[in-house]
């Protein structure tokens, strides 16, 4: 005897929604690898952690970030818009030249491009790889989505130009509104292996006051030394992961 009718309805509706709720997560989880190979934290069981800042370059605030981990010695890792390295080309060689690593985080970083196709993606991201080639030289190799947000489209853009997806296991959530006593907080658990986000930027579509970040970074950078952790640029600190092509999941 088969399933009445509004048994199945229901197994299929519970179907239907367990999959929409992989979907979201999917989608809109920044550590999630379902859509495509995404490489969130690098090697557990050492001391060295990534900073990375996004949303840039940004004038008055990534030269001052730049400053900032020069009198620290620390290297970083930067995503930036190529709209403001339209802008700002000088700023962007300046990042290359003080050794950090930069990387792709499209050309107008729209927060609802998700729901737009393969072209819009591969547009996004070629447009921004060739300022930046033109700028300092060298094609990104890495590609951080904005607001960590992907899709199966944002993944095909990426594979086919080469470009490794990245996002992050700490966030300070300094792209609003916030404070440093916020920031703190969000990342007082940091340990080995995070790859941690910050802004060094200014979103065009999310308007805040940066100089919180600026007043963070360098208390940050010292707590995190007093815990015995140290900083490496993001394409060392997992090289051997994207190597072996281990999203560490």
């Amino acid at each position: 005897m088969g399933m009445p009718m509004g048994v199945g309805i229901v197994a299929a509706s519970g179907v239907f929604l367990a999959a929409g709720a992989v979907g979201l997560y999917g989608t809109f989880v920044p550590q999630s690898s379902l859509w495509c190979r995404n490489t969130w934290h690098g090697p557990r069981a050492g001391d060295r952690v990534a900073l990375t800042f996004d949303d840039g370059p940004s004038p008055g605030y990534t030269d001052r970030v730049l400053e900032i981990l020069a009198r620290q010695r620390v290297p970083a890792s930067f995503f930036v818009i190529g709209r403001n390295v339209e802008k700002s080309p000088n700023l962007l060689r300046r990042v290359h030249d003080a050794g950090h690593l930069v990387g792709n985080h499209t050309f107008d970083h729209h927060h609802f491009a998700v729901f737009r196709g393969y072209r819009y993606w591969l547009d996004q991201l070629e447009r921004t790889s060739n300022i930046v080639e033109r700028t300092i030289g060298q094609r990104p190799r890495y590609f951080r989505p904005p607001v960590g947000i992907k899709f199966i489209f944002t993944a095909m853009a990426a594979r086919r130009l080469g470009q490794t997806v990245v996002t992050w296991s700490q966030s300070a959530r300094d792209g609003v509104a916030t404070s440093v006593d916020r920031i703190m907080a969000r990342l007082a658990n940091v340990t080995g292996g995070d790859i941690i986000t910050l802004h060094d930027g200014i979103d065009p579509h999310s308007p805040r006051r940066p100089e919180i970040t600026l007043e963070a970074l360098p208390i940050l950078i010292e707590q995190l030394r007093t815990r015995g952790l140290e900083f490496a640029r993001l394409d060392e600190l997992i090289a051997d992961q994207v190597a072996a092509g281990d999203a560490r999941t």
